[in-house]
């Protein structure tokens, strides 16, 4: 069965980001849905993800809006490389549709919609927290 619109773009965005080589030089492969128990730091994990169509005329469509996480490492440097990550992967995917390839579909836009870095609920990390659409015609 081929993939729809949410896991196609999912794919899509983490082959982009690990493609980037200024993201890669940060986090590496490390572009994950679910973490392992021993994931090395820093990494950028999918949280919530969302899909509304956006039929046009005779063309489906749909928005797939993804929340990317980003977990740095503990200390002073965290909350800079939490930061640098984000900048990484908004330079990587921001207005850049031609970036994203989401097999059986066209990907019409890409947007970073926001992004912010927080520290974590543990007291020592930091986490950067992107919001993320992906515009896609079938």
């Amino acid at each position: 069965m081929a993939d729809g619109y949410l896991t196609a773009a999912q794919a899509g965005v983490r082959a982009a980001l690990v493609a980037d080589l200024s993201v890669a030089g940060l986090v590496g492969t490390r572009v994950v849905d679910e973490p392992g128990e021993n994931i090395q730091l820093p990494y950028v994990r999918f949280g919530r993800s969302e899909v509304a169509a956006d039929d046009a005329g005779s063309t489906l469509g749909a928005i797939v809006q993804f929340g990317l996480e980003v977990h740095s490492r503990p200390g002073r440097a965290g909350k800079v490389e939490a930061a640098r990550i984000c900048e990484a992967v908004s330079t990587a995917l921001h207005k850049r549709p031609d970036a994203v390839a989401a097999e059986g579909f066209q990907v019409t836009e890409v947007e970073i919609q926001t992004w912010y870095v927080v520290r974590a609920r543990n007291g020592t990390d930091y986490e950067g927290r992107l919001a993320l659409q992906v515009h896609l015609d079938a």
